[in-house]
């Protein structure tokens, strides 16, 4: 038994009969990396795909490469640790029994990190680290991956650290700019490439399984046709199968009753949580229940109703069977990306054929996965990150969702960055004003037949480029002009939120004061219409911009309207004596410095103001 072939052989059978050849292909191509001086490995595998045995085949080599002398004892067995990211113990119990045929493998979580390196790893020190749903480490509470990082760079400076993930795109996006992993541990990504059988979101969306479900529309407790429709598919349904509905906690209750009311019986419904508004503990499910009582419905030829909250943990599986026989699900998600895949459709994701189901749910987040993992793809067995964030914000802000939580911290230290309302006390009038269709449809559009003036149509050009960009038009949240060749012009993006909210300093209101005055002959302060900012001052402003748009959409997700429609554009052309267009670009010229009106300011200087937010990833 001592032999190191014989525990090669026991390793390499634990290998064959537990994972799948694409799990194994990932777990070499890891180790490949590693073999290449890189000591960090960002594993990027799709939802259902397989990640535990992706993780027992690392563990798996990492056991195979140890030299003959070392796998033969019994105080070099512990070498590998995998740590769960969330604190949650049922994830952290189902880690220990997928792993458990390896028995080198030590299962733990962040709160326990030491406690488990002083316990299970007294002969040696882990010679690798796999940390389990790693896009939650940038968020502001992550500061916890210090004390890992610091135990990788100070008291373990040989073992090689694993991060997977089916979203991983917020540690990427810290690995593309100033992340320790990339200076120091050489990061490089692999992504997981599945069988022909797996049946993930890029699958389903091509398939016609995903059903839309507008801002408006979200809420399973509001009356609307899709919600018929939802409903309506599950009673219809002949034999066995099952649907999954997600509201907010406080939400359950009142969704069982609007099952009730559909004639749904009430031992067909169950709601899966703990301590939720309304409702007794005996009328709550686990998962573990709930599987139960599929089970029981199975010898009945019944179907059930699983309603789940936002507190739903990620992770769980309900197995093959159960995917196969799902009716349809409905998420009233309204969360960021990796929210919406990570609930309802990411638990039908895996290796079945169920291409029936109908998923309702936020289809510009699966969108923008799907992209997402698009560009993962195309970066595959890669450590060039290089743009990877352009990429993300890009994506995100086409479909007009969050992607991730960027890391940014509370600073503990005085290191610390300062911003202040600068001085903008030197004034200057209003030489005139412009209003321009933008023609966006027109990409060659002669703007000459408007003004001559080079420096307004120069701005013209550059605020049609942005508007234009990646094959736009397209609506878009937090435009900017990017580059510092463009910060002479001071751009407004007005969008449902900031078009008319009826007060006086709203979009609309400002420009019909500010172009009646100007055209009734008036002095107007340029400095007024810039009305600049932290860090800007009206002199280094030639072109204050507003950019009336149907394509400027607010990054607020809780209003009604986040952008303009074609009545509000209607409007606001004519208003401002202007054919019409989807898109009005209404400009002002700075004009003459104004001596008197400077002088009069001098003395209203606001003070340097310090911020203790410091701008770096906590990666």
């Amino acid at each position: 038994m001592n032999s190191a072939l014989t525990h090669r052989q026991i390793v390499e059978e634990c290998m064959s009969k537990n994972t799948f050849d694409h799990q194994q292909k990932a777990a070499h191509k890891v180790f490949e990396q590693f073999q290449s001086d890189s000591r960090a490995v960002v594993v990027a595998a799709e939802m259902q795909s397989g990640k535990s045995g992706i993780a027992l085949a690392l563990a798996c080599l990492q056991r195979l490469s140890l030299p003959d002398e070392q796998i033969v004892e019994r105080k070099h067995l512990k070498d590998t640790l995998y740590l769960v990211t969330m604190a949650d113990t049922a994830l952290q119990d189902q880690a220990m029994l997928d792993l458990a045929p390896c028995k080198n493998v030590v299962v733990s979580n962040f709160i326990n990190f030491e406690t488990a390196l002083r316990a299970e790893f007294k002969y040696q020190q882990p010679k690798l680290i796999i940390i389990d749903e790693c896009h939650y480490g940038s968020s502001s509470d992550s500061i916890r991956y210090d004390r890992i990082f610091s135990y990788l760079e100070t008291d373990n400076l040989t073992c090689n650290v694993v991060f997977v993930s089916a979203t991983p795109f917020s540690a990427l996006y810290a690995a593309s700019n100033d992340s320790i992993l990339r200076h120091n541990f050489n990061t490089s990504l692999v992504f997981h490439k599945t069988s022909h059988e797996y049946l993930g979101v890029r699958q389903m969306h091509a398939n016609n399984q995903i059903v839309k479900l507008d801002e408006g529309q979200r809420d399973f407790c509001d009356d609307s046709l899709l919600r018929k429709r939802f409903i309506r598919q599950f009673k219809e349904h002949q034999g066995t199968g099952w649907s999954l509905i997600r509201v907010p906690s406080s939400q359950a209750k009142l969704a069982q009753q609007i099952l009730l009311d559909n004639d749904i019986e009430p031992e067909q419904i169950y709601i899966i949580g703990q301590k939720l508004v309304g409702l007794e503990e005996e009328e709550l499910s686990s998962i573990d229940e709930f599987k139960r009582e599929y089970e029981t419905a199975l010898l009945f030829n019944d179907k059930l109703i699983a309603i789940t909250v936002a507190g739903f943990r990620a992770g769980v599986n309900f197995g093959q069977d159960m995917k196969n026989t799902l009716i349809n699900t409905w998420d009233s998600t309204i969360s960021n990306i990796a929210a919406v895949v990570q609930a309802n459709i990411g638990r039908a994701c895996g290796y079945h054929n169920n291409t029936l189901a109908k998923h309702y749910t936020n289809l510009d987040a699966v969108r923008a996965y799907s992209e997402l993992l698009d560009v993962l793809e195309s970066r595959a067995d890669s450590r060039d990150f290089n743009g990877l964030d352009q990429y993300f914000d890009t994506i995100c802000e086409r479909y007009s969702v969050r992607g991730f939580d960027r890391g940014t911290v509370v600073a503990a230290s005085p290191e610390y960055t300062q911003s202040k309302k600068l001085d903008d006390s030197k004034t200057y009038l209003t030489e005139q004003f412009f209003i321009i269709p933008a023609k966006l449809s027109d990409p060659s559009f002669d703007f000459s037949i408007y003004t001559h003036d080079a420096e307004v149509l120069q701005a013209i050009a550059l605020i049609r480029q942005e508007l234009l960009a990646d094959e736009g038009p397209y609506r878009k949240a937090r435009r900017a002009l990017k580059g510092e060749h463009q910060n002479w012009i001071k751009a407004q993006w007005v969008n449902g939120a900031t078009y008319d909210d009826g007060t006086a300093s709203c979009a609309k209101a400002r420009a019909l004061k500010f172009t009646a005055q100007l055209a009734a002959g008036e002095s107007v302060e340029f400095n007024l219409i810039v009305n600049p900012g932290g860090g800007e001052k009206t002199e280094d402003k030639r072109i204050m911009a507003s950019i009336f748009s149907i394509y400027n959409l607010s990054s607020r997700q809780d209003i009604l309207k986040r952008a303009m429609d074609t009545e509000d554009m209607e409007e606001i052309c004519k208003a401002l004596g202007a054919e019409y267009d989807d898109t009005l670009l209404l400009l002002y010229q700075r004009g003459c410095y104004s001596q008197s009106l400077s002088d009069a300011k001098s003395l209203n200087a606001e003070p340097l103001q310090a911020s203790r937010i410091r701008h770096q990833s906590v990666f």
